[in-house]
């Protein structure tokens, strides 16, 4: 990414730091190659694609980007256990975690199983968020074991299990372990039969010893990886044959779903499984996916990325978070026609309910901090606790009041005497060495630089927020619980016809490492006075002028600036250019991510 102008510091009616590219005149000829809008190259050359080869392959990414699955280390002696216990009618049961990666990585290995051999003994295994929490547990292992299983896979969890390993090893139970999460600080791994990582040591990889090439796939691209390398395995050659040539297809349906409601970059060879996964959500041959578009409403509409993280996701991941995660996974596996409409309409029910607990704790959390005082300057990070918060909801709370107060938060339910929750941190600031450095106080963490979950004893929490306020104090600055807005160009109201804005929808999916584009327009006019619109006049609607060029532009939740903003008020204007198509009429629109006059 090409150096940027110094960071602005707020102004009136300025809520964050701006950071505002330069003009690039080298990106031009990376739009010329390719016939594109110069604004284009520019979009690109910040995304650190300098040169018209690389842009063809990151505006059409090709399945041949996908890295070869028997790099991944430990994939192929995981295929090869797993293929063995198929032909030898040996039970497997797939051990899934509770969020829409862990619940599309399980439904991704079980289909491949079943492809396999319909009559394959697969069974499946969440474990209860609330109960039993992240992971593998030793209990569960131990139970699994008991009811006859010989392979037990993880997906999405269990790179730090070193007890339900062991316990699995002394009940004969071969263990694969699938993951992508960050691994033990100490460097310690399970003593399971195999582990499945892209980043895994030198001493545990391939026979090859290749580092993987890619080390930020999710759990379902970690499981993708490990069923093309069983279809690998079943067919004996690298070609794939018969039905899983299809499957292999529709399975990056599920694939996408994982890769960006987990939130890992959208770069490299998470971008192809993003961009063919979506092209092909709409034509699943999997009931379960239909009724859940169908369920969302989302028949008529070209699904894309926002979709998947504020539509599917988040009802996927609603079972999971207000009771059981198995009718999530049930509906992505083997209901019947009538069983998937009726557990998609649980779980828009459930996600309905999610919303309204979450919206409780969030407005009782974001009193609390008022109160205690943790908004002041020299309080950088937020840790609350209740007995009466919902464990499943407090991570997206977490994130809201993220949002909300710029600084890092971690929530716990307290009931019981001992706490539980989540935590999300702001960009700068890593999470997991955060928790580590005061994990003296913790029964146990994982997570990773952006997001966490832990455990501590309720007579633990005001030492272990003393420790993480004093270690926030001495890690961020004032200016760092500003947050930064990433700026990629600065435009006319003239640069943004149509035509232009149509051609920034070749860089989707966006989302973490490629962000949805943002430009400055300076020196615009309020064209009219500015409207209100939705539910308590919560969002702003407004036209602003330019050059006799006039575009309508809308702010969530800004409609407070309303009477701020008469007509004819210069504005700054930092936004999302966006199209709006309405009866058969194609027209440019901004949508407002900040502003100053």
């Amino acid at each position: 990414m090409p150096s940027t102008t110094s960071t602005t510091t707020p102004t009136r009616g300025h809520f964050k730091r701006w950071r505002v590219a330069p003009h690039v005149d080298d990106a031009v000829g990376v739009s010329k190659a390719l016939k594109l809008d110069p604004l284009i190259g520019q979009l690109l050359w910040r995304r650190g694609i300098v040169d018209a080869g690389a842009a063809r392959s990151f505006i059409d990414p090709k399945l041949t980007d996908l890295h070869d699955p028997a790099t991944l280390p430990g994939c192929v002696a995981a295929a090869e256990r797993l293929v063995a216990a198929v032909r030898d009618k040996q039970p497997i049961v797939i051990y899934g975690d509770y969020d829409v990666d862990g619940v599309t990585a399980t439904a991704i290995l079980f289909h491949t199983l079943k492809a396999a051999d319909p009559d394959a003994d697969v069974r499946r295994y969440v474990p209860h968020r609330v109960d039993e929490g992240y992971g593998l547990n030793a209990e569960a292992i131990a139970t699994i074991a008991s009811q006859g299983a010989k392979v037990v896979v993880s997906v999405d969890c269990g790179i730090t299990a070193i007890e339900p390993a062991a316990v699995a090893r002394e009940h004969g139970v071969d263990l694969i372990i699938t993951d992508h999460h960050e691994m033990r600080t100490d460097g310690v791994l399970p003593d399971a039969h195999t582990l499945v990582h892209p980043r895994l040591p030198a001493d545990h990889r391939n026979a090859t010893g290749v580092e993987y090439p890619f080390g930020d796939i999710c759990g379902a691209g970690v499981a993708y990886k490990l069923a093309w390398q069983i279809a690998r395995v079943w067919c004996g050659s690298e070609r794939v044959t018969g039905v899983f040539k299809g499957l292999l297809v529709d399975l990056l349906s599920l694939a996408a779903l994982g890769t960006i409601a987990d939130i890992v970059p959208l770069v490299d060879e998470n971008r192809t499984i993003a961009s063919y996964g979506l092209r092909r959500i709409k034509h699943t041959p999997f009931v379960g996916l239909n009724a859940l578009i169908d369920t969302s409403r989302l028949r008529d509409e070209k699904v894309d990325a926002y979709h998947v993280g504020f539509v599917l996701g988040p009802r996927l991941n609603a079972c999971g978070r207000m009771g059981h995660a198995r009718e999530a996974i049930k509906l992505l596996t083997d209901a019947n026609h009538a069983e998937s409409r009726q557990l998609a309409e649980m779980l828009d029910k459930e996600n309905t309910h999610r919303r309204d607990t979450e919206r409780a704790i969030f407005e009782q959390a974001k009193q609390m901090v008022i109160d205690a005082g943790y908004d002041h300057d020299d309080v950088r990070c937020i840790v609350l606790g209740h007995p009466d918060w919902h464990v499943g909801v407090v991570g997206i709370v977490c994130s809201r009041l993220v949002e909300a107060f710029g600084r890092p938060t971690i929530l716990v339910n307290t009931s019981n005497g001992q706490a539980g929750g989540s935590a999300r941190s702001i960009d700068g600031y890593n999470l997991h060495e955060a928790i580590d450095a005061c994990s003296a106080h913790l029964d146990s963490f994982g997570g990773h630089a952006m997001a966490a979950g832990l455990k501590l004893p309720t007579a633990n929490l005001d030492a272990f927020r003393d420790a993480m306020i004093k270690h926030a104090r001495a890690h961020l600055s004032v200016d760092d619980l500003t947050p930064v807005l990433e700026i990629d160009a600065t435009v006319t109201l003239n640069d943004l016809r149509p035509t232009a804005v149509e051609q920034i929808e070749k860089l989707a999916p966006f989302g973490r490492s490629n962000p949805t584009p943002v430009v400055l327009i300076e020196g615009a006019h309020v064209a009219q006075p500015p409207q209100t619109m939705g539910r308590e006049a919560r969002h702003l609607a407004l036209f602003v002028e330019q050059d006799g060029v006039v575009v309508r532009c809308i702010g969530w939740n800004m409609g407070r600036l309303q009477p701020k903003l008469p007509a004819g008020t210069v504005l700054d204007l930092a936004a999302e250019p966006k199209i709006n198509r309405w009866n058969g009429r194609t027209n440019t629109e901004l949508v407002i991510q900040d502003l100053k006059w």
